[in-house]
Formats: C-alpha cells, sequence, structure tokens
C-alpha cells in the first residue's frame, strides 16, 4: 500500500512530507505548530512594542491570541485534494496552496461552506468589520513572501477550474472542507482566550496587518523547522509539544534575548574593561547617552577614519542591549570584505562581554557564501540532524545563518547594507526582514556623502526602521546635505545649512534625531594625520609612474593603488608584473602567486585573499616593500597601513576613505622618505573635467572608462575634489575634514561651477536624482503600509535597483569543482550584472583548464578566470 492510499483512505491531510513521503505531519498540526511560535514571538519585548506601536495602542492577551488564530489558518489552501495528491501525481496540474484558494470566496456555495467552517461571523467581530477581517486572511496567504492582491485572485486565474470543480470538492474518503472545519478546532483548543466574547476589537491598522504578515513568514519558517517541530506521523500530543518547543525554539535561534539581557543589566562591565583603553570623547559621549529618549532613536556620529567608531556603537548596542530598548545587533557595512573585516572585531567584544561560551548571543557574519556562525562556517546539511548535543545546539544556533532572508533573525548579526535596504524595498520576504530589524539596533557604517541613490533608499529604511527602532549612522565623511536628508527621515526638520555654515561645523560631531549636536569634550583631542596630496597628470597611463614606485618598493615602502575601474588595476597589475625594475617578491602574492585585489574572485578565492591582505599590511604585519593593485575593495573597513597611496580622481568622501589606508598605524620603521602621509592623485592631462563633458553635459567615453560618470557619476563632485587638492595640497586629518568634504559634496559648491557644458551636466545629474528619488520612493515597501493586504502588490525592481543593490550578479555553479590558482577549490563563479548574459540560469560550459586557471562559456560569451580574477575574453579572441 502505498503512502498516498495510506493517508486519502485514512482521510489523513498532511502539512509537510518528508523522505519521499514516508513521514508526513497532519496539516492541523503542522498548522498548530506556526501559531504556536507565532504567539512566542508576539509577547517579544521589542516585537510587542513595535505592535503597539502599529497598532496604536497596547495589545492584549485576548488580541495577541486571536492574531495567531488567523496564524494558525495559514496553510488553509493546502486542504484542497490538489495539493494534497501532487506529490504522487507527477502528471498533476502542479497546484499550490495560496491562488488556490480563490473559489472559496469567489463561489457562492463554496464561500457558504467556507463560511461555517471557520466561523467567519465571529472573526469578523474579533475585527470589528469584514474588511479588516478579509485583510488579514489576504495577509496571511501571503506568507510566501509576496503579497497576494485581490484583483490576481479569481476566475480566470491559473488552476481556478480545478479548484473550483474538483479540488474543494469531497472525494470517497476526504472532505477538504471538513479539514477547514479542523483547523478551527484545533485553534479553539489550542487558544481558547481568543474566543471570549467581551474581548475588544483588534485596531483597524495597515501597519499592523504588515507587522503581523511579517511575523506570520518568521513564525511559518521556525515553526517548520524539523529539528524543533518532528515529523512524527502525528504521534504526538501537539497541544503540549507545540507550545514548548515553540518557546524552546525561539529560546534557541536567540530571538529570545532575555537572559542575555538581564546577565549583561547585572553583570560589571565598563568600556575600559572591554576594550582595554579609555574611551575617546565620541565613544564616552555614546557610552553614557540615556537610551530610552526618543530623540536618541536615531544618533549621527561623524569621525575620521581609524578613531574607533566601531568601538563607539558596540557600547551603544550594549547599553541599549542591556536596558531592553533592543533585542539585537545589526551591523551594516558597504562591501562584503568590510563586513568579514568588522566581524571578528564584534565576535572578539561579545567573547569579552558573555566569558561562559555555553550562554552568550549567537553572532552571524550575514554575508552570503561566507556565513559563519560564532567565528565558525556553517555545518554542512548532514549535520543539521546529528543525534551529538554540542553538533545539535550549533545547528540551532545557525538557524537564521541558513538562508539569507533569515539573516536578520540573528541576535547579533555583521552584514552588508542591502541586507538591512531589503527589508525597506518591495522585495520577496520584505515583511519578515523588517519585523527582524525591528527588534534591533541597525548600526549602518560607511554612510558616504556622494552616494545618492544609497541615500535615499537609507532615508526609506530609516523612514520606517525609527517609528519604534533605533539606528546610529558612522561615517567619517558625511556632508551637511546628506546628514539633513537622515534627520528627517528621524521626523526632524530636514534643512540643509549654507556652504559657510556647514564647513564651520564641529569635528568629529555627534548628533541626534533632532538635529541637535551633542556636546564632545574634544580638547583633549590631539591626533592629526599631515598629508601631502601630489596631483599628477597620469590617469589615462598610470604605468608612467612604475618606475617611481619601483624606486618606492627600493626603500622597503608599502605601495597601495587604487583604481577606479577593474580594467585599470589589471592594465597596471600587467605593467608592474613586466617591468623589471619592481622585484618579483614585492609584488602582493598569496600562497607563492602574484595577485591583484578586486571583487571579481569566485568567493572561495575571494576569502583567502582578503585574509592575505590584512596579513600583510594589518596591525601585526611584517615589515618588508610590497605593492598592492586593486579596486574599491580596498578602500573600506580594511584595517590596512600602508606608506605611500596612489589612486584614481574620485569624489572627496571616497578618497579620504582611500587615505584613511594611510598611516593608519603607528610603525617605527617607516621609510625616510614616507614619515609623512603620501597621497599620489592621478588626474586627467585637461585642466578641466568641463573637457570631458559633451555638448549634452554627459560624460564622454575616455571619462566614463576611467569610472568618471560611470562609477562616480557627478564630475561637479570629482571637480571640486581635484581643485581642493590642487589648491591646497597639504592637508591634516581630521582638522580639514569637514573642509574638503563639504566643498566636494555641498549643493552651493556643485551649483557655482559654471558653463554650457556644467549646465547641461548638472540639470542632468539633478534630474537624475530626482528620478532616483521618485524611484527609490516608488520601489519603497512603507508606501504600501497604509493599504490593508489584498489592495496592492510589489513593484518589480529595475535594473539600477537590483545593480546597486548587489541582486544582478549571476552565480553559476561550475559542472565540478575546480582547483583555482591558489589551491582552493571553487563550486561556483559569480559574474558582474554588466558582463553577464541575460539568462536567469545559464550552464557554464568549461573550454580549458591550465594549472588553475580556466576559460568557459555562458551562453555566447567567453570568460577567463585566473589569478587576475574573471575576465571577459573580447569576441573573436582565441580561448586558449
Amino acid at each position: 500500500m502505498t503512502l498516498e492510499v495510506s493517508l486519502a483512505d485514512r482521510g489523513i491531510f498532511w502539512g509537510k512530507l518528508r523522505d519521499n513521503g514516508a513521514r508526513f505531519l497532519p496539516l492541523a498540526q503542522h498548522c498548530l505548530d506556526v501559531a504556536a511560535v507565532f504567539r512566542q514571538l508576539v509577547a517579544l519585548g521589542s516585537i510587542h512594542r513595535r505592535l503597539a506601536q502599529a497598532a496604536g495602542q497596547p495589545l492584549t492577551s485576548t488580541q495577541l491570541d486571536r492574531l495567531a488564530v488567523l496564524a494558525l489558518l495559514h496553510d488553509l489552501g493546502k486542504a484542497n485534494l490538489g495539493f494534497q495528491d501532487k506529490p504522487f501525481d507527477p502528471r498533476s496540474p502542479q497546484p499550490g496552496h495560496v491562488r488556490e484558494v480563490a473559489p472559496l470566496f469567489c463561489e457562492a456555495d463554496l464561500a457558504a461552506q467556507l463560511n461555517q467552517a471557520l466561523d467567519l461571523p465571529t472573526l469578523t467581530t474579533w475585527f470589528g468589520n469584514e474588511t479588516t477581517l478579509l485583510g488579514y486572511l489576504f495577509a496571511f496567504l501571503s506568507h510566501h513572501g509576496r503579497p497576494v492582491n485581490k484583483n490576481e485572485f479569481g476566475p480566470g486565474t491559473q488552476n481556478y477550474h480545478h479548484a473550483r470543480t474538483r479540488w474543494w470538492r469531497p472525494d470517497a474518503t476526504r472532505d477538504p472542507i471538513a479539514a477547514l472545519t479542523e483547523l478551527m478546532t484545533t485553534a479553539k483548543k489550542a487558544f481558547p482566550g481568543a474566543f471570549e466574547e467581551q474581548a475588544p476589537a483588534v485596531p483597524d491598522s495597515p501597519a499592523l496587518q504588515h507587522r503581523f504578515a511579517g511575523l506570520l513568514m518568521l513564525a511559518d519558517w521556525l515553526g517548520s523547522d524539523d529539528q524543533f517541530f518532528p515529523i512524527d506521523n502525528g504521534g504526538s500530543d501537539r497541544f503540549k509539544l507545540a507550545p514548548r518547543q515553540a518557546a524552546r525554539a525561539v529560546r534557541a535561534v536567540g530571538l529570545e534575548a532575555a537572559s542575555w539581557q538581564s546577565f549583561l543589566a547585572g553583570a560589571d562591565w565598563s568600556f575600559q574593561s572591554l576594550f582595554g583603553f579609555s574611551p575617546h570623547p565620541l565613544q564616552a559621549a555614546l557610552d553614557h547617552l540615556p537610551t530610552v529618549d526618543s530623540s536618541n532613536r536615531l544618533l549621527i556620529a561623524e569621525a575620521e577614519t581609524g578613531s574607533g567608531k566601531t568601538e563607539a556603537a558596540l557600547i551603544r548596542f550594549l547599553r541599549l542591549f542591556s536596558d531592553g530598548q533592543v533585542d539585537g545587533l545589526y551591523f551594516a557595512l558597504p562591501t562584503r570584505v568590510a563586513a568579514r573585516e568588522l566581524y571578528r572585531r564584534v565576535a572578539d567584544c561579545v567573547e569579552r562581554v558573555f566569558r561562559n561560551p555555553e550562554d552568550r548571543p549567537p553572532v552571524l557574519l550575514a554575508v552570503p557564501g561566507y556565513a559563519r556562525i560564532d567565528g565558525v562556517p556553517l555545518l554542512p546539511e548532514r549535520a543539521q540532524a546529528s543525534d551529538d548535543e554540542p553538533d545539535q545546539r550549533r545547528a540551532e544556533r545557525a538557524w537564521a545563518a541558513q538562508h539569507p532572508k533569515r539573516f536578520l533573525a540573528a541576535t547579533i548579526a555583521v552584514g552588508t547594507i542591502d541586507q538591512a535596504l531589503l527589508s525597506a524595498i518591495q522585495s520577496p520576504h520584505a515583511h519578515l526582514r523588517s519585523v527582524c530589524l525591528d527588534r534591533q539596533l541597525l548600526v549602518v557604517d560607511e554612510v558616504h556623502a556622494s552616494d545618492n541613490y544609497m541615500g535615499y533608499l537609507l532615508t526609506e529604511l530609516l523612514r520606517h526602521h525609527l517609528q519604534a527602532g533605533h539606528a546610529l549612522l558612522l561615517s567619517a565623511t558625511l556632508g551637511a546635505h546628506a546628514r539633513s536628508r537622515f534627520i528627517g527621515a528621524a521626523g526632524g526638520t530636514q534643512t540643509s545649512p549654507d556652504l559657510a555654515t556647514a564647513e564651520s561645523a564641529p569635528y568629529p560631531a555627534l548628533t541626534e534625531a533632532e538635529g541637535r549636536l551633542i556636546d564632545l569634550d574634544t580638547t583633549t583631542q590631539t591626533y592629526e594625520k599631515a598629508v601631502t596630496v601630489e596631483c599628477l597628470p597620469h590617469l589615462e597611463h598610470p604605468e608612467v609612474l612604475l618606475k617611481r614606485i619601483a624606486a618606492a618598493l627600493k626603500r622597503n615602502a608599502r605601495v597601495l593603488v587604487v583604481c577606479n575601474t577593474v580594467r585599470q588595476a589589471l592594465t597596471l597589475q600587467r605593467a608592474a608584473e613586466d617591468l623589471p625594475e619592481i622585484p618579483r617578491h614585492a609584488l602582493f602574492h598569496y600562497r607563492g602567486v602574484v595577485t591583484p585585489h578586486h571583487g571579481r574572485y569566485a568567493p572561495e578565492d575571494r576569502e583567502q585573499l582578503d585574509g592575505a591582505v590584512s596579513a600583510r599590511l594589518g596591525k601585526q604585519s611584517s615589515g618588508g616593500p610590497v605593492l598592492l593593485i586593486g579596486t574599491q575593495t580596498l578602500e573600506q573597513s580594511l584595517d590596512i597601513d600602508t606608506d605611500l597611496l596612489i589612486t584614481d580622481l574620485c569624489p572627496m568622501d571616497v578618497l579620504l576613505q582611500r587615505i584613511g589606508r594611510l598611516h593608519r598605524h603607528s610603525r617605527k620603521l617607516r621609510p625616510e622618505e614616507y614619515e609623512r602621509a603620501r597621497c599620489l592623485l592621478l588626474v586627467p592631462q585637461v585642466e578641466t573635467l568641463e573637457d570631458w563633458l559633451m555638448a549634452n553635459g554627459e560624460a564622454a567615453g575616455n571619462a566614463r572608462r576611467l569610472g568618471l560618470g560611470s562609477v562616480y557619476t557627478d564630475l561637479r563632485s570629482i571637480q571640486r575634489t581635484w581643485e581642493s587638492l590642487r589648491d591646497r595640497p597639504d592637508i591634516s586629518l581630521p582638522r580639514d575634514n569637514r573642509r574638503l568634504v563639504e566643498r566636494a559634496t555641498h549643493p552651493q559648491s556643485l551649483d557655482s561651477l559654471r558653463g554650457e557644458r556644467w549646465d547641461k551636466h548638472a540639470s542632468s545629474i539633478e534630474g537624475g536624482a530626482i528620478a532616483l528619488n521618485v524611484r527609490a520612493h516608488q520601489i519603497a515597501l512603507a508606501r504600501h503600509y497604509d493599504k490593508t493586504f489584498g489592495t496592492f502588490s510589489f513593484s518589480d525592481l529595475d535594473n539600477n535597483a537590483r545593480t546597486r543593490l548587489g541582486l544582478n550578479s549571476l552565480v553559476l555553479a561550475l559542472p565540478k569543482p575546480m582547483t583555482s590558482p591558489f589551491g582552493i577549490e571553487i563550486r561556483e563563479v559569480m559574474i558582474p550584472g554588466h558582463l553577464a548574459p541575460q539568462s536567469s540560469n545559464p550552464a557554464v560550459t568549461v573550454l580549458t583548464y591550465n594549472e588553475g586557471a580556466f576559460s568557459f562559456r555562458v551562453e555566447n560569451r567567453h570568460f577567463r578566470y585566473s589569478r587576475l580574477g574573471l575576465e571577459l575574453v573580447p569576441s573573436g579572441t582565441p580561448v586558449t
């Protein structure tokens, strides 16, 4: 007898199947598991407060029970017989369990049966009216991540005819309507408090529906996890098991933080004891600020690169966490390499605070392809079900790490900004990400003034998160105009000071949500870094500088070259390798293989190369000459120290980040010629960038190839950067930071560039900025928060949004694992969106392989992967 026949003959409706159907969990029991998790979640501190904020009033236990009943009904669509039989009939139409529910609302006879099975008149009284109840029904039908619109939910949709005529009709042994009745019977037994007649209705708040939808997605994912909720063919007493396992699951994965918060509140700790030094003024201010003051929900900390902003952010988190104001931390960085670099520092801090390794919050590296928990790579899948207790505990702690959509559910996570931004835009599972982020202090590091689009998206994120959450923005290079935008998102007065006022603003600085500067005692701050910036007209031909680089290496200098594009970096790398005056041993290498550093390496190689850069140029690194050539991957959050920086012309805020790699550490044996930090800024041979503008104001091709007008779009900002350093090549940081950033980013400074082509360029940039702002608003999730479920759909992200969020890269599995040029086994390659073919999942055909380098074809495009990373092979070039 097959399992299909066995289940059907017994009239059993399954909710979960495993092992090709050998194990099952009855539908009502699975739904109870999810509802039990949901009820645990809504009782947690930060989540409970966020629900009250969305509802406009505190929610009673009865109201929360009623929401849990709706959570229990989320999978009612699985009762349709088409879905029940799908695993056993490959010839079936492959029905789902969401839109197949439509006939229950649209067909009079089925609607009457649904009305009776679920006791809809009673449910209506819980929510005050049918419209609100209908919104919640569509909210729980949207639990797979995308909102279901009622306009796409009815006659004429896929599978509607089968669902109406067959799948919701009883057969010889099964009645799907009876299965719905069983769900409601289960709900009444599990949550009797929901059925109290005199309780007030759940507030009619669309924002509360959105919170409900996100929490249900989270509960569904956790309630479907076999390691907590066994699939036992219905053999357990689920009414006892589900609540117990739900409480255990919420604790085990780190969503429940109360015990750690209590420990921290009672422990004796201080900034000095955690970090081993007395706090700087900014760190001291963040350590002592009140945690319950609404004006402190947003804080903007500005200080020079390497000044200890990370420790300042961590002390702020620990104070908020100790006081129960947040239940977690998400530390957002601009790049994957920056996240990996910072992760170890955050994990070390958590280990110092929570010394008992058996009882400390899990710390996640939330980077797809590199995820780690507590500093250790994830367990292989086969270890998930291990009977070994330490392995099982690790698997439970790693729950949030198992899928990027769950990253924000971690207690403490370090990841990229895109993971946070995806909670604020209309992307699948945005509601799930959003309710997870609600619990956390959101720290955004390396916030720049010149990146308008990411600034718009971050503004939309803050506008929602700060309604009940906390955020801290960190920047070395934030202009007044960008700062005012973030203050506006927090509800403060969004006014931009004039250029003179902006230049005279204090630095370092700490600004609160209403725009007020918090006093910092900077009288004892004596650190200054003197830098000489020499503008050289070699942007188009940087190889001219190779002999100068060779001379620096001869003097044992550490030389860093940062190019705007991978093409420029590879051209210079090849030229450096061909020049006999540059000793081979001075070229940066890993495992004896000479290599540059950029973003087009396989994940396995990239992780090792990042570590090699830190080892060779980090705080504890050995001396000796080195030449490292790379791209923007080297400019942020890498704790590396060099003597000479050579960089392409770029916006000032980006340039100051690159200069932050100069003289970052105190080194006694620095070459005599480089005791003062030196930066060679590569600029065009033209007198002004206006010469690189076409008549319509767009950047010419030669500029775009060098990243001006393509990587960095606003040539006005780059022109002002060039002028500032050409006129005053000797700068002192942090003293000159504010002046330099404002001159290159403030609208008043940019608007003063006059001329026909500059005017056309300004119109193009400002028009584009308006369009980007509009588009950012269009894709923002917040624009739907005043709408009930069923009345809206998600917009598709355009190519610009996908590119900026890193969603357009094509990750392709290799036909078989390959050994990379560095002796590392790699299983996939990542092709940037602008180089990738249009197909979503094309096949990879390996063409050649030679000592770690290999070439491959994807559709009609040829690529080469070598020690230089991934390169597109031009059409017509022989593939060798």
